[in-house]
């Protein structure tokens, strides 16, 4: 499958990828030191190769940086991620030394 590639005003060369049907990923191409941009494209193109390099560049202009999550890893340092929670009933199965309270770890 071919991905659709287009140079930008301002020089960069850019290849489209379709991420859903309303939504393509835009990635630089070697060379150009911009990020990886989602964008929306018209409801009259299913198809990258059916707009305009004059279309794209609109598309890319409005398109957002793809970010990455920021969580913590929660395999990282045997640490609790930030957005989890001890358990309200006391039992936090992840503390060193407790046992299971079906005491099948003897």
């Amino acid at each position: 499958m071919g991905y659709r590639r287009f140079s930008a005003e301002n020089g960069g060369r850019w290849e489209i990828r379709i991420e859903a049907s309303g939504e393509w990923r835009f990635e630089p191409v070697s060379g150009a030191g911009d990020a990886t941009r989602r964008g929306r494209p018209p409801l009259y193109a299913r198809d990258p190769f059916e707009l305009s390099e004059q279309e794209l560049r609109r598309i890319l202009a409005d398109a957002r940086p793809v970010t990455r999550p920021g969580a913590p890893s929660p395999f990282r340092d045997g640490a609790r991620p930030a957005n989890e929670r001890p358990s309200p009933f006391g039992d936090d199965s992840g503390s060193p030394g407790k046992r299971s309270p079906f005491r099948d770890d003897r």
